[in-house]
Order: structure tokens, then C-alpha cells, then sequence
């Protein structure tokens, strides 16, 4: 992403100045050569622009004043052509996927609280620039997210959360009149529930959601310092009323909180430099450092307008970006119900992916102004931000980690919700009652969905990444989450009895659909990372279970394929020589400095030694001694596996878990039984338990 920087100067403190046809301001723009600009507005005239753009005059006073003062600050931005130069020499740039256009960063850098006060996102484009005409923030010839900052925040502490722990706090006292709180909170709901893990009851439902998100209602500012304390949250949500209030002959802005001496009594006005104070609370207990979220987000009417301006102090949004606040989005007006909705939705949407929060931010402002054109809702809208250098790459970084902690929550909601559904003692779907099999078909539908969420999540940063190794990895975790989707289809359809069903055609078709999309997934991992013989020795696995499928069983539950696959086999792609391809690899792994990469080398040869009990060229056409040697090979790999890995490690459960499929499913759907009983023996070497590390 294109950054451009433009600083706006004066002498002097930031307060105590009103805006002034007068003023020389300093505008600094890259490299090109600084020069003077002035505001075209008396500063009381200015504040009368801003009643009417905060919905206190009236609507047509409001449609005025929003066209004349985007007219008035395009032609503040046509005074500095280095902005000018800056946009068109980066215009219409393609990205490197897809025809549409790289979104430009604006950095407005200003530390004069008067300058504050204007809604530089109400801008419409001058004449040279993109989309001259139009809202310098909506037109699409050029995308621009412009994000407000001040030279006091430093930008290297910044540390992006790679799993982000959200405090919901909501407050409406009596007299400032309804929030609309279940709204919110349903919305973040649906929003973390990829990560939430599987519950039984309602404490460890609670625990569970606790884990992504705290809801805090009725809120004091006692009850936000205490959590902020504890809570160690790296994004606040706040949800509240922004209320007028006098500071001297100074008119400030603050939230209106619940007081608590007395809660049911008038609100508690909270300044932003008092919220700052509160969030940037002294970490309880026995430690030295302050709480510090990452982003705070501001559902309140006026939390980024900075009132007067002629004493100390700036906007709320201002107050928490001086703090050390590295992003904070807020309303410089007032916000609709249905646009702080919206905001949530969008915002939160993107930050718990790991998307760029400009883009985001552009998104948003672009939905809020198609959705709701009666309001200026998308107008509003600003953004503090202090974004460091390296940030891009650590959001590549954190996408990957973040859609992969929703494939493995869903492969555990996957485990619990089918633990024993393969076991002997278990009821057929026939033999269940109705409410038993309308149970049964709830429990398939949400691990289904969530499955289907995190290969969406996936597919969408395999979409956006260049990085071989990134693509690998990604590719790597489709493969195996279509492989679990293919058990979950194999499970809930009972594809593994014999007994024919034609009412399970959707369930095993899409079985076989999986199945080979997860084969084909591999293939592609491993030409993505050929260092790398895990994508290959899983292809090898799915294509032997593949052909070696039980297809009379299949066809006669309603699998539409006319005949088994008729997969490549020729010098390029002999199992038998992948099969060798992968060993050799992994044996030269196993002599590695790194030991992860010796850890992971030990499965690889555990499951080349059971499969290469299905490839004839290896076992010499089945030859005892042969299936012997490949038997103790796994057997003597597993032993060393679990010393290395640990009894309790991610590692062992994960490889255990693969030897299960062997036994458990691969085993019921193909003719694979010589691979079956290597992996019997494999999995006494495997201690029973769930890792004590936290997988997911």
C-alpha cells in the first residue's frame, strides 16, 4: 500500500488558537517543498457549520452546509500540490491480483486543536486530483483511506494482536436516552464465533466466549479501570452516549457513563483525557507496566469533535491517540443507530481476520454512505492511526495465524461433537428418536458451518498472498480441513455401513467432493514448498484411500461418479516414486539442526511406512517380510516421535488423531486393511489425553 504523508504546522501550543482567515499553517508533503496554507473559516462561523452538520438546525441547513464545506476544504487541499503530485503519480496502479486498484494511505498529521475540529473526510477531490468533483473518500479512481495522527505518538511500540480479546463496554444512564446494545453485542457475537470452541453447558459456554470477548453493561468508570487492570484487552468497544459539557467558557465533549455512587442517578461525564487515564490503566496485579489496547473503537454521537478548542484539551478520539492508543476510530458527529451497527459489523469483521484496517476503514465508509444516505453517517467517521513500517508484513503473518486458530476450533468442535460416533456401541441414525436424530442433524449442522467458515477464511488469504512459503502453509491447512469436512459428511451420512441408503446422495457426494479436493490441496502445497514432504506424503495417503474406495457401497448410497478415478500414474507421479521421493527428504530431515523440522520428520516417515503397505512396487507385491519391515519401521518411529514430542504435546495428538483416521474411517470406506494394522500398532505407542498446550 502507497502511504502519503501530509503534516499540517503552526508555532505555538496546540490550544488556545481559534481558526482564522489569518493563520499561515505549514503543510508538509514527502519530499516536495513546503508551503503556507490558510483556513477559509472564522472560527464562530465555523462552529455554526458544525451545528448544522451535527443535526441541530435542520435538514436543509444540514444538505447546505455538508456541499459547501466539502467544497471549502477540497479548496484547502488544492493549496498544497504536493498532495496533488503525490496522488496522480501512484493513480489508478492495478494490483498484482484482479483488476481493481491498490488502496493509497493519506497520513494527515496535525497536532492544533483548532485544525482538528474539521471534518477533513467531508473533502471533495480539487481539480488534478482523482475523481476531481467527487468525495475525496468515495471516489473510485483513486481508493484513499485518510487516518488522522499526532507527532506525540510513537509508532514502534505498536505489537498487533495475533489473538485479539475484546472489552464491550455499553452505558446509558438515566436522562441521555437507548443504546442499541443487543444489537452490538449480537453482532460481535456472530463475529468471533469462528474461534469460540466447542461447550457443553452454559459455564463453559460463558469461559468460552470470555476467551474473545467481555461484556461490560451499566458501565462505571471504576468498573472499566478494574477490567482494563485484569483483562489484559487488546480491543475496547465502546458504547455510549457523547454529551455536551462545560469546561470554563469552553464547550467539551465527553461520554456519559453510570456514576458509581450512584447508578441510577444523572451520568457521570467522562473527558477523553479521563477515558485515556482509565484505559491506560496500572496492570493488576505485581506488575510495572500500563494496559495498552491496540484499537478502541467509539459508538458514541461527537466523540471525535474537539468543542471550542480555546482551553487545553482536544476531541475524545484525539485525547486516546495522545495516549499511546496506536488506532482509535470515533464520530467527529452524531452516528445513526443503524451506521454504530454497521461499524461494529464491518470494523470488527476485519480486525478479528487480520485485514488491513484502511482497508477496512474505506470499506466501511463506502457501506455507510450506500446504505444510509439520509445521514452523513460515513462522513463521521475518522480514524487516529500510528502504523508502523513492517505493519503489512506482520498482517500477512497474522491472517494466516488467525484463519488457521479457526480451522483447528473447528476441527476441535469437530472432535467433540463426534467423539464415539464411530465406535461400535453407537445408534445408527435409524435406531435414534426424533429428537435424538433433530439433535444429531443441530451438532452436524454447526461443525459443518464452521468448517465451511474457516475454508472460506482460508481461501480468502490464499487469494491475497504472493509468499510461496505463505501459500504452502495455507494450502497445506485446506487440504486438511477438506479432509475433515470429508469425515464429517462420512460420519453424519453413515457412509461406512453397508445397508444401502439413496437418501444419503448429498452427504456422499460431497464426501467424495472433499476428499478430492483435499488430495488436490496437498499437491499444491508441496509444489508450493518442495523442501517441505508433507503436502506429498498426505497426497500419497488420499490418493491410495481414493482408489482403493469400497465404490458398489458408495454408489449404493447415492454417489452419482459413474466409475472409480482414473488418477495419473506415469513416470511423473508413480506413488512408488513418491513414495521414495518423500522417505529420502524426510530421512535428511530427521538429521536436521532444527528440531521442529526432525520432530515433523518422524510422522511423515510414520505414515510413509503404513501406506507403503498399499503400494505394491514397496511391498514387493505383498511380500511378508516386506510388510514386516515397514510395520517395524513404524513402530520404531513412533517411539522415537513420542519421546521427542512429549506425551502431552500438540504434535503427538495430532499425529495420534491421523492414525485414527486410518483405523476409524479410511479403513471402513477402502480396502486398505495392511495400512490398518500398521497403524493398530502405531497407535498403542500413543498416550490417550488432549495436549496441555493451548492448539488453537
Amino acid at each position: 500500500m502507497r502511504t502519503i504523508s501530509l503534516e499540517l504546522l503552526r508555532h505555538g501550543p496546540p490550544h488556545n488558537q481559534l481558526l482564522s482567515p489569518l493563520t499561515q499553517y505549514l503543510a508538509l508533503c514527502e519530499n516536495h517543498a513546503p508551503v503556507s496554507v490558510r483556513v477559509p473559516f472564522e472560527h464562530n462561523q465555523f462552529l455554526h457549520r458544525l451545528r448544522a452538520l451535527g443535526y441541530e438546525l435542520g435538514e436543509e441547513a444540514r444538505s447546505f452546509q455538508l456541499r459547501d464545506t466539502a467544497l471549502e476544504l477540497r479548496d484547502l487541499f488544492a493549496q498544497v500540490p504536493g498532495v496533488v503530485a503525490e496522488l496522480n503519480r501512484s493513480s489508478c496502479k492495478p494490483r498484482k491480483k484482479g483488476n481493481s486498484q491498490e488502496l493509497t494511505h493519506m497520513r494527515l498529521v496535525i497536532s492544533a486543536s483548532e485544525l482538528a475540529l474539521l471534518p477533513f473526510e467531508l473533502a471533495l477531490a480539487p481539480h488534478g486530483f482523482p475523481g476531481a468533483g467527487q468525495y475525496l473518500l468515495l471516489q473510485s479512481q483513486q481508493p484513499l483511506c485518510l487516518t488522522r495522527e499526532t507527532r506525540r505518538v510513537t509508532e514502534e511500540y505498536l505489537s498487533w494482536p495475533e489473538k485479539p480479546r475484546i472489552l464491550f463496554v455499553a452505558a446509558s444512564p438515566p436522562g441521555v436516552g437507548p443504546i442499541p446494545v443487543e444489537a452490538h453485542l449480537l453482532a460481535l457475537r456472530r463475529l468471533i464465533d469462528p474461534w469460540v470452541k466447542h461447550w457443553e453447558n452454559e459455564d463453559e459456554r460463558r469461559t468460552r466466549i470470555e476467551e474473545y470477548v467481555v461484556f461490560l453493561p451499566d458501565a462505571t468508570a471504576a468498573s472499566i479501570e478494574a477490567a482494563c487492570a485484569e483483562g489484559h484487552f487488546t480491543h475496547v468497544h465502546i458504547l455510549a452516549h457523547g454529551v455536551q459539557y462545560m469546561e470554563g467558557y469552553d464547550v467539551r465533549y465527553g461520554l456519559a457513563m453510570h456514576d458509581a455512587r450512584n447508578p441510577n442517578g444523572a451520568a457521570d461525564i467522562v473527558t477523553g483525557e479521563r477515558l485515556a487515564t482509565i484505559l491506560r490503566a496500572v496492570e493488576r496485579p505485581g506488575t510495572e507496566g500500563l494496559s495498552r489496547p491496540v484499537v478502541v473503537t467509539l459508538a458514541s454521537c461527537n466523540s471525535g469533535n474537539g468543542g471550542t478548542v480555546v482551553g487545553m484539551g482536544a476531541s475524545i478520539a484525539h485525547a486516546l491517540h495522545e495516549a499511546g492508543i496506536p488506532l482509535v476510530m470515533a464520530g467527529q458527529f452524531p452516528i445513526s443507530f443503524e451506521g454504530s451497527v454497521l461499524m461494529v459489523e464491518v470494523l470488527y469483521d476485519g480486525l478479528l481476520r487480520g485485514d488491513d484496517p484502511r482497508v477496512t476503514i474505506n470499506d466501511l465508509r463506502r457501506r455507510l454512505h450506500s446504505q444510509y444516505p439520509a445521514s452523513h453517517d460515513w462522513a463521521s467517521l475518522i480514524a487516529y492511526a500510528s502504523l508502523p513500517p513492517q505493519f503489512e508484513r506482520w498482517l500477512s503473518e497474522i491472517q494466516v495465524t488467525q484463519a488457521t486458530r479457526a480451522i483447528n476450533v473447528a476441527m476441535e468442535v469437530a472432535d467433540r461433537v463426534f467423539e464415539g460416533w464411530l465406535e461400535p456401541t453407537s445408534k445408527l441414525r435409524k435406531d435414534l428418536t426424533d429428537t435424538e436424530q433433530a439433535e444429531q442433524l443441530e451438532r452436524f449442522e454447526r461443525v459443518r458451518d464452521k468448517i465451511d467458515v474457516a475454508i472460506g477464511k482460508l481461501a480468502a488469504v490464499l487469494d491475497r498472498s504472493d509468499d510461496p512459503h505463505t501459500r504452502a502453509q495455507v494450502l497445506g491447512r485446506l487440504a486438511s480441513t477438506e479432509k475433515r469436512r470429508a469425515e464429517v459428511y462420512l460420519v453424519h451420512g453413515e457412509l461406512y455401513e453397508d445397508e444401502a441408503d439413496a437418501s444419503n446422495a448429498e452427504y456422499v457426494n460431497e464426501f467424495y467432493k472433499s476428499l478430492l479436493k483435499a488430495r488436490q490441496y496437498y499437491w499444491m502445497a508441496f509444489e508450493a514448498d518442495r523442501s517441505d514432504p508433507w503436502g506429498v506424503v498426505q497426497y500419497l495417503s488420499l490418493t491410495l484411500v481414493a482408489t482403493k474406495l469400497k465404490w458398489s457401497r458408495l454408489q449404493s448410497k447415492g454417489l452419482t461418479e459413474p466409475n472409480p478415478p482414473a488418477f495419473v500414474n506415469d513416470e511423473y507421479n508413480r506413488t512408488d516414486a513418491l513414495w521414495s521421493l518423500a522417505k529420502v527428504i524426510s530421512l535428511n530431515d530427521l538429521r536436521s539442526h532444527d528440531e521442529t523440522r526432525a520432530k515433523w520428520a518422524l510422522t511423515n516417515l510414520i505414515e510413509l511406512y503404513i501406506i507403503g503397505t498399499l503400494i505394491d512396487a514397496v511391498t514387493e507385491n505383498n511380500k511378508p517380510e516386506k510388510l514386516a519391515d515397514l510395520k517395524a519401521g513404524a513402530v520404531r518411529c513412533a517411539e522415537d516421535f513420542v519421546r521427542v514430542a512429549g506425551e502431552r504435546s500438540f504434535a503427538l495428538y495430532s499425529t495420534r488423531r491421523q492414525m485414527l483416521r486410518y483405523i476409524k474411517w479410511f479403513g471402513r470406506v477402502a480396502d486398505i486393511q495392511p495400512a490398518v494394522d500398521v497403524a493398530s500398532e502405531v497407535i498403542k505407542k500413543f498416550p490417550e489425553g488432549s495436549p496441555t498446550e493451548d492448539w488453537t
